[in-house]
């Protein structure tokens, strides 16, 4: 499966990133108000929830894909993941992220390989197909990795499988072509906010 391919090469990334995080660069800054530390916790548990949902009962068919997964309020959903998020972290301290990172991503990838692309599972938004979801992982993982990335003052490293499904969802998203003169990462960025852009469409995710 094309995702779980690239979702498995960007995680491998990640890893390498995590290895190299000293004692003192978990509480810098990353994302709002998340230092290191809070944005890796979300970051493994994003990577973990194939594991985690394909554990779950679902009825009825798919109702969701890779691009209508993302189109939700983000003011009704940040309160509820940063709440989460905050708790997450007491529990799961910063020298015992890197390795609860490669456990979660590994028990996804295997779990899904496993039930195969056309499963239905369920999601926080609806029933769908593992492929779909999958996709999904890829996009946070390759975004907040280069959240990650950033606040090590540190370049955008993404695996370009994945990277590459990434764009794919965001141009989904976006109403039109995006504008020629972004580049792939910089496209990342500026249409998920984390860079500002004059065109009104931007951001399309936050």
């Amino acid at each position: 499966m094309r995702e779980l391919d690239a979702l498995r090469a960007e995680c491998e990334r990640i890893e390498a990133t995590l290895a190299t995080v000293s004692a003192d660069a978990w509480e810098r800054p990353a994302l709002g108000e998340w230092s290191v530390h809070k944005l890796c916790v979300h970051l493994t548990r994003g990577v973990g929830r194939l594991a985690a949902y394909l554990g779950q009962p679902v009825e009825g068919s798919a109702v969701k894909d890779r691009v209508s997964y993302f189109q939700y309020d983000p003011a009704e959903v940040a309160p509820g993941v940063a709440a989460r998020t905050a708790r997450e972290a007491e529990s799961l301290p910063a020298a015992d992220v890197p390795q609860a990172f490669a456990a979660a991503w590994r028990d996804s990838v295997a779990k899904a390989s496993e039930a195969g692309r056309d499963r239905i599972m369920a999601t926080p938004f609806g029933a769908m197909h593992v492929q779909e979801y999958s996709a999904t992982r890829v996009l946070e993982a390759v975004v907040h990795h280069m959240d990650l990335r950033r606040a090590l003052d540190r370049p955008a490293d993404p695996d370009p499988q994945a990277a590459d499904i990434t764009v794919e969802i965001l141009e989904g998203l976006l109403d039109g072509p995006r504008p020629r003169n972004l580049g792939r990462d910089r496209f990342v960025l500026v249409a998920t906010g984390r860079i500002p852009h004059d065109d009104p469409r931007f951001p399309v995710l936050g």
